[in-house]
Order: C-alpha cells, then sequence, then structure tokens
C-alpha cells in the first residue's frame, strides 16, 4: 500500500530527540512518525536538523531495543540477544566481584552528551557542585570515580573561566542579544545549536540594526545564514586577538574608566602586558589584517551594548581558558559586563525540580585526576576522564578495572582514539548504554 494511503494523524508534543523540549506537531502516518512541524507561538517553536530526522532516528535499523551480551572479541561486532534480567544480573555481579577484589574505586562510570537530560542529571547529581554531566549512581556503591564529557566540554568555558573573570557560573549569565547593537559570534555556530534559538535572536538583532561579526576559522553556517562580517582566525589563536583588541582599546582610551577603576584587579599589569600585542604582531599569529583588528576594537569600545557568544572554539584549544578570560576581560573593560546589550549577570539558581544530590562514599581515595587537574575537581567534584585511560593500562593512581559508558562514543569523540582502544580492550567489564551501537 503506498504512503498516500495510510492514515494522516497529528500529534501535539514535544521533540524528544535532544533534551531542549522544543514544541512540535508530530505528524503521522500509519501510526509512524513522518515528520514534526514546530508549534507556532510556542517559545521553542522549532524543528532544528536533529528534529528533522526524528523519523531516522526512531526507526534506524540500527536502532537498539533489547540488552546484548557480546559473543567474541571486543571489536568485532558480535552479540547475542538476552533479557533485561539478565543483563542487569550480569552487571550486578560483575561490578561486585571487582569491588571484592580491587575496592570499589576499581569501577568507574562515564556518561556523555546522550544523558543530557534533566531527569538523569538531577536524580543522580554529585554533592557539592553547582552543575554537573556526571552520574553519581556509583557514589553509594564505593566509588568516587564519576566523569563524563565535562572533562572534554563546558566546564572550562562555563565554570572555570567565568569564576575567575567575574564570579560567577554561566549558568546565571546570559548576552542580552535582544538589546546589543553589536554582536560577535566567536567560535560558537549558533545555526546548528540544538536548539537555534540564538540564530532566531540574531536575526531579530539584525533586523532593528544591529551589527554582527563572526570570528571563526571557517566561513560558518551562523555566517552564512545571518551574511555577516567574517574574520577567519587561525585556529587556537583566538587568545591573541582578543589581547589585540585591549591593546586598541587602551590605547585609544576606548575602555570604560569608571568600570575598571571600581571593578578590576591587577588592571595596569594588563596595560603592561598588552604592549607585547599590537595589531601587527596579532595579524601575524591570527592571519587577520591589522586594520580589521583596529576597526573591530573600536566598534566594540563605541558600541552602546556589545554582546559575544562563545564556546568551544575556545575551549576545544591549547589554553583555552586563558583565551575565554581574555576574551570576556575585553567584553567587561569595554563597559559590557552587566549593561544593556552586554553580558548580563542572571538571578541566580535556575529551577531544578526534583534535584537529588548525592554525596561522594566516605573514606574513599580520590577521584581520577583530582591531584592532577585541582581547579576542574574543585568545580565539578568528579573524576577527570583525560586520565582513565593511565588507570586503566597503568594501575596510576589505582586501577581502573570496569567501565559503564552511558550516552557516549568515547572513540569519536575524544582524541588520540587508539590509546581509548587500547585502554576499553583491557577492562575487565565494559558496559555500554546507547541508542545505538557505538565505536
Amino acid at each position: 500500500m503506498g504512503t498516500e494511503n495510510l492514515q494522516h494523524t497529528v500529534i501535539t508534543s514535544m521533540c524528544g530527540v535532544c533534551p531542549a523540549g522544543c514544541g512540535v506537531h508530530v505528524h503521522l502516518k500509519g501510526g509512524q512518525i513522518d515528520h514534526m512541524t514546530p508549534i507556532k507561538g510556542h517559545p521553542q517553536g522549532i524543528v532544528c536538523p536533529r528534529g528533522m530526522q526524528a523519523r531516522e532516528i526512531v526507526y534506524s535499523p540500527d536502532r537498539l531495543l533489547y540488552p546484548q551480551q557480546r559473543t567474541g572479541a571486543r571489536g568485532e561486532g558480535h552479540f547475542r540477544r538476552i533479557t533485561w534480567d539478565d543483563a542487569y544480573t550480569r552487571i550486578v555481579d560483575a561490578l561486585r566481584r571487582i569491588a571484592a577484589d580491587s575496592g570499589p574505586e576499581a569501577v568507574a562510570i562515564y556518561t556523555g552528551r546522550g544523558n543530557f537530560e534533566f531527569g538523569l542529571n538531577e536524580m543522580f547529581a554529585p554533592d557539592h557542585t553547582a552543575e554537573s554531566s556526571a552520574n553519581a549512581v556509583l557514589f553509594p556503591f564505593g566509588s568516587p570515580n564519576a566523569t563524563g564529557v565535562g572533562s572534554l566540554c563546558y566546564a572550562s568555558y562555563g565554570m572555570i573561566s567565568s569564576r575567575a573573570c567575574f564570579g560567577d557560573y554561566m549558568r546565571n549569565v546570559t548576552e542580552d542579544l535582544d538589546h546589543a547593537d553589536l554582536i560577535l559570534v566567536w567560535g560558537e555556530n549558533p545555526a546548528t545549536d540544538s536548539p537555534p534559538l540564538n540564530l532566531r535572536r540574531i536575526k531579530a538583532a539584525q533586523k532593528r540594526g544591529a551589527k554582527v561579526v563572526v570570528i571563526d576559522h571557517r566561513r560558518s553556517e551562523t555566517a552564512r545564514a545571518t551574511r555577516a562580517e567574517w574574520l577567519g582566525i587561525r585556529p587556537g589563536t583566538d587568545g591573541a586577538l582578543a589581547l589585540g583588541l585591549i591593546h586598541v582599546l587602551l590605547a585609544e582610551d576606548l575602555y570604560d574608566r569608571p568600570f575598571v577603576e571600581r571593578w578590576t584587579h591587577g588592571f595596569e599589569a594588563l596595560r603592561r602586558y598588552v604592549q607585547e600585542f599590537p595589531p601587527e604582531r596579532v595579524a601575524e599569529i591570527t592571519r587577520i589584517p591589522a586594520d580589521r583588528i583596529r576597526a573591530l576594537a573600536r566598534a566594540i569600545g563605541r558600541a552602546r551594548g556589545c554582546s559575544i557568544l562563545t564556546y568551544t572554539g575556545l575551549e576545544y584549544s591549547n589554553s583555552g581558558v586563558q583565551a575565554i578570560r581574555a576574551v570576556w576581560t575585553l567584553q567587561a573593560i569595554a563597559g559590557h559586563l552587566d549593561t544593556p546589550g552586554g553580558k548580563i549577570i542572571k538571578m541566580p539558581h535556575r529551577l531544578q525540580p526534583n534535584r537529588l544530590l548525592t554525596p561522594p562514599p566516605q573514606n574513599a581515595p580520590l577521584p581520577i585526576g583530582a591531584e592532577e587537574y585541582p581547579l576542574y575537581y574543585e568545580v565539578r567534584r568528579e573524576a577527570h576522564a583525560a586520565l582513565l585511560p593511565r588507570a586503566i593500562l597503568e594501575g596510576k593512581p589505582y586501577p581502573i578495572r570496569a567501565l559503564i559508558i552511558s550516552g557516549a562514543s568515547i572513540l569519536t569523540s575524544w582524541p588520540n582514539p587508539a590509546l581509548w582502544r587500547r585502554a576499553l580492550a583491557a577492562l575487565d567489564f565494559l558496559v555500554v548504554i546507547n541508542r545505538f551501537p557505538t565505536a
């Protein structure tokens, strides 16, 4: 029977492809998803590129619907279906056996982007942290080794840099795009966000006359969608660009003197430091012409309100924390911190219903990486996944023998996949929880 003869029904719902909760009309044909359309007037009435592929995700022949047990060597891809009861029994028995032999700290859990759902994040949140993507389900078992994608993403931007710059976390800060007359999209790509809410706000700002500048090593989807001015920057040199812009602000007296006098520490040291970054030198480092650097600095200094959207383009680089701090220092001394059109400090603490904080196990050793990454541990109170391979392969500072990976594909998301492949192959027990068979 052709699809044109199948019954067509529409259900008003929310998209479930990511945790954003966008309002959608789900169009069904023959009882199956055909496509989705946004709910008009809904505050998040959006169907993004991921939502457009909902049918493929839900009905993919590769989607996992039942527990499976490996039957061959790791990496061969041979599995057999088992029952849920059998799966739970095998997991619990293996974890208990390893804990009895090597201590509960020999068991770790890694949670990824696939676990970004408030029901999971909030019900299993580690204690003594403002927010975390790690899962504390093993804390009562006795293991301190909860870790995840936060080791790779967000923490340096949203927690360490922001706390060092203005004493708060990014969850309590936002950019006032609706009142900005200059918007910098610096190492971020709102056009591919889930959902792309800021792209909508950027376009609205353009309609009322705001200027948009995209700073990226490629002409991104956002640059094309907004027809913005594009500054193509050499990857990893964003910190130098920020220091060069500060250099121009100070040299041309375009900074906010009252703000600097009242709210900054170490300003004269900063003034001396940025003398090493005149536009001509920064042009050699970043490959952005010196005249464009000067023009952008003047635009920032003269704007009534300058919002800066930045994220992984700076965070995923050497000295990412310092590059982000330089950008936010630039924004602040130009007079755009906690002012209309700039970076706004919100009322603290978004609503967190049903949040359950789990304290770490008493008398347990420190989690993996706590001593090597003390700033990360201070704000996240979790293990650092970068050192999991060392613990697995070398037993330092103690061995990790079992790993639960939930909502993540480590081999395709972390640097040095060959190292991770060796580490995963060396585990005594590995559990993967995902909708699809990952690498």
